[in-house]
């Protein structure tokens, strides 16, 4: 009788070395081969996995029997509509440059505020600018409408003393037209008036860009 219980004893564990020690259920990826105590693939040293006795042709898998299983099939990845489109960026809003009375140079302050403004506008896809000129309504409308044209004419030039051509320009004199003091300043005289009207005295920048 004992010998009998040992033959099973010894039969037992020739089947749990024949079978890897893999427990075999339905969740194991790796039924019909060898795995570690933690459901570890094991393998040769030369990369090969090891085959139990339960192995089928049916358990193959692709990491260790890719002959008969063939290259598992790579999900292409789906490229969503402008995933590779660039963020585009603000275009800056209006600029304006004041001027004194009678006077079409750009102040110190106003070359400063332009290099900032210019290179907000280099960031833009194919921008382009329009320069409006503007004078107040002291003088004459001819002579006024030729200063509004050289103020804008005054920017446009320090525009392409930068260098790079960043950007179409449009250069455009209204003279005393869309004033932006309107009748406030109409009681005034004298150094009065012509402060009043300071604000009339400009070139507005306005900037576009391809992406808009």
């Amino acid at each position: 009788m004992k010998k009998i219980n040992m033959l099973i004893v010894v039969a037992m564990g020739l089947s749990l070395v024949l079978s890897g020690c893999a427990t075999q259920n339905d969740d194991n990826p790796w039924a019909g081969y060898r795995t570690d105590g933690d459901g570890n693939l094991l393998k040769t040293s030369e990369g090969r996995c090891w085959r139990t006795a339960q192995w089928t042709a049916e358990m193959a898998v692709p990491e260790c029997d890719v002959a008969i299983t063939g290259e598992p099939d790579v999900p292409v990845p789906v490229e969503l509509p402008g995933a590779d489109m660039e963020e585009p960026v603000a275009v800056p809003a209006p600029m304006t440059v004041v001027f004194t009375f009678d006077s079409a140079s750009l102040s110190d302050a106003s070359r400063i505020a332009l290099k900032a403004w210019y290179q907000s506008v280099a960031a833009l896809k194919s921008p382009s600018v329009e320069m409006h000129g503007y004078s107040d309504p002291l003088g004459g409308d001819v002579y006024n409408r030729d200063l509004a044209e050289r103020r804008a004419q005054a920017v446009a030039q320090w525009w392409q003393q930068q260098g790079d051509s960043i950007a179409e320009v449009t250069v455009i004199g209204h003279g005393e037209d869309h004033s932006v003091t309107g009748a406030r300043c109409e009681s005034l005289r004298g150094d009065a008036l012509k402060q009043c009207h300071q604000q009339d005295r400009r070139v507005q920048l306005v900037a576009r860009s391809a992406a808009e």
